[in-house]
């Protein structure tokens, strides 16, 4: 199986997560575990750590993007490259999942797509409060079924994952969302178990600018696969004039080959 795990600027947080589900990899005998790191823009030393432990760890793996395209560019970046791997994942760099809990999605699997749900004895109100009302609008406006759409804990069966890539194409944070809307258009079935989450510190996350565009995205993505007809269209141009200024920017396409790499075949 493959684990896609993106990077942005995760050079103090990355090294301790990466070594615990390498170590965890190493001890299974029926999962055959590779993790491939995807550099997004990085501007700090995270090529080097990153590099520096797959000269160690043959289960790791890299390529890297010298501008930012985005989580959601990284994972799709990152799923192009699942050759041969009948499972593919992915999970957030700063291993807010223990790697038990994260690979024991893996176990009796009854679904085509699992998607973890967030366990925690606590977290801040705004983030807790953005989160629901977040899910909230995506189980409304998109009619997914999940409770926590946005876990970064999910698991794909790799048969789904050509239809998935096909529709996928939200380079942004809500590309969980476009993930398990294609998954579902697919004909997946979709799993959802607990795991164990620690919100981290160092977040990059903004909550309200974050949450406006992921909004934002889930406007569009409600346009185009929900109500594709001429009435949504004035919908989707409104809501991508408001992206790119709270952005700064338009929204991004999706990423090209990286710049650097460095794929070894799976162990």
């Amino acid at each position: 199986m493959l684990l896609v795990i993106p990077a942005y600027n995760e050079e103090r947080r990355i090294e301790a997560p990466l070594r615990a589900y390498l170590a965890f990899a190493r001890q299974q005998s029926v999962l055959r575990i590779r993790i491939l790191v995807v550099l997004n823009g990085c501007t700090d030393g995270t090529a080097k750590v990153v590099a520096r432990l797959a000269a160690e760890f043959p289960e790791l793996t890299w390529m890297e993007y010298p501008e930012p395209i985005g989580k959601g560019g990284a994972l799709l970046a990152g799923f192009r490259e699942a050759h041969e791997a009948e499972w593919i994942g992915f999970a957030d760099a700063d291993g807010a999942t223990p790697p038990g809990s994260l690979f024991g999605l893996l176990q009796h699997p009854e679904g085509d797509v699992l998607v973890g749900r967030r366990e925690m004895s606590t977290r801040p109100f705004v983030r807790r409060a953005a989160s629901y009302w977040f899910n909230s609008i995506v189980r409304l406006m998109l009619g997914l079924r999940t409770l926590d759409a946005q876990c970064g804990a999910k698991f794909f069966r790799a048969t789904f994952l050509p239809a998935i890539l096909k529709h996928t194409d939200t380079c942004d944070m809500a590309v969980d969302v476009d993930l398990l809307l294609s998954a579902q258009a697919a004909g997946a079935v979709i799993q959802e178990r607990p795991v164990q989450w620690t919100d981290q510190p160092g977040s990059k996350v903004q909550v309200v600018r974050t949450s406006m565009l992921m909004f934002l995205s889930v406007c569009r993505l409600c346009a185009l696969r929900r109500w594709p007809n001429f009435a949504t269209r004035g919908l989707l141009k409104i809501s991508e004039a408001i992206y790119a200024w709270v952005a700064g920017r338009a929204r991004r396409g999706l990423p090209g080959a990286p710049a650097h790499y460095s794929l070894s075949p799976a162990p």
